[in-house]
C-alpha cells in the first residue's frame, strides 16, 4: 500500500468533496468523527467549514489534508475483498493519524490501483489549534499500516514500501512471528485487553488514573500522542495498542459530565445568591 499526504492552505472543502465523489458509483465510505446528520456531500462540507471556522486566521496555515491510500494491482483477489481490506486499513489509519479530527473517505475502484481519497481537517473537532504531524510520526504510521496489512491481509502479498529495517516494524514483525510460533497473545495484546475496560468504564479522570495505577501504569501525553508508561519506564502509545478511539470517546464523555456538573454548580450558587438577596 502507498500512503500519500498533501496539505492545502485554502479551505477548498467543497471542491475536494466534489472531486472525490465525481466517478460514477463513488460514495462516502468513511465518515470519521462526523455527525450522523452530516454524512452526505452537503453535510460534509458544512461540517468541515464549521470546524475550520474555529481556527484563528493565520498566514500559510494548513486548512485541510488530501491523502490517498492506494492498493497495488492484485488480480488474484476479488475486487470486493480488496475494497473491504482497504476500508479496514483506512479505519486504522485514521485512528492513528487523526483520532480527533474530521475525516471523510471515498474509494475509487475504477482503476487498476484501487485507492481511497481522504479529506482530513487540520484541527481536531471544534479546536482552535492545528495538528502538526512530523515526518517521523507520519513514517511511523506508514510502517504501522504496512505491518497491519501484512498481519491481517496476507493474501494481498508481502511487498513492502516502507523501511522494514526501522525498529518499530522489526519489533512488530518479531512479535507476530513469536505469536505464530507460540499460539499465545502478544504482550501488547494482553496489555490492551487490560487497559481497554478501565478506559471505557472510567467515570472521571481520577477513576481512570486509579484504574491504570492498579496495573502499574501512568497516563502520559507527549505532543498529540497519548500513552501509558510502566513503572520501569516502558512507554506504549494508545494508538499502537489500538485504543485511540476508546480513549477519545471516554474523554469526550468525561468532559461532558464535568461540564454538566459545573453547570449545575453554577446554577445552585446563582439560586443561593437569589435567595440571600431576597431575605
Amino acid at each position: 500500500m502507498i500512503i500519500k499526504s498533501m496539505s492545502r492552505k485554502t479551505a477548498s472543502f467543497a471542491q475536494l468533496t466534489a472531486y472525490m465523489l465525481a466517478p460514477q458509483g463513488a460514495r462516502i465510505e468513511l465518515a470519521h468523527n462526523l455527525p450522523a446528520v452530516g454524512r452526505d456531500a452537503e453535510g460534509v462540507v458544512l461540517a468541515f467549514e464549521d470546524n475550520f471556522a474555529q481556527l484563528p486566521k493565520r498566514a500559510n496555515g494548513n486548512a485541510l489534508y488530501h491523502e490517498i491510500l492506494a492498493m497495488p494491482p492484485n488480480e488474484g483477489v476479488p475486487k470486493k475483498e480488496l475494497i473491504a481490506a482497504l476500508r479496514k486499513m483506512a479505519e486504522r489509519y485514521l485512528e492513528l493519524r487523526a483520532p480527533e479530527q474530521l475525516a471523510v473517505g471515498v474509494i475509487h475502484a475504477e482503476t487498476a490501483h484501487i485507492h481511497m481519497h481522504l479529506m482530513i481537517s487540520s484541527n481536531p473537532v471544534l479546536s482552535r489549534k492545528r495538528v502538526r504531524l512530523s515526518k517521523n510520526e507520519f513514517a511511523e504510521i506508514q510502517r504501522d499500516i504496512e505491518g497491519y496489512r501484512l498481519e491481517h491481509f496476507p493474501e494481498l502479498g508481502s511487498a513492502r514500501h516502507y523501511a522494514e529495517t526501522q525498529s518499530g516494524l522489526k519489533q512488530r514483525r518479531n512479535e507476530q512471528e513469536a505469536k505464530r510460533r507460540s499460539g499465545k497473545a502478544s504482550h501488547k495484546e494482553i496489555l490492551a485487553s487490560e487497559i481497554e475496560p478501565i478506559v471505557a468504564k472510567a467515570k472521571n479522570k481520577e477513576a481512570l488514573d486509579k484504574g491504570l495505577g492498579e496495573l502499574g501504569l501512568t497516563l502520559y501525553r507527549r505532543g498529540r500522542s497519548v500513552g501509558v508508561v510502566t513503572e520501569r519506564g516502558r512507554r506504549y502509545r494508545l494508538a499502537t495498542l489500538g485504543l485511540s478511539k476508546v480513549y477519545t470517546e471516554a474523554m469526550a464523555r468525561i468532559e461532558l459530565v464535568e461540564s454538566r456538573v459545573a453547570g449545575l454548580g453554577r446554577e445552585r450558587r446563582s439560586r443561593t445568591l437569589d435567595v440571600e438577596r431576597s431575605l
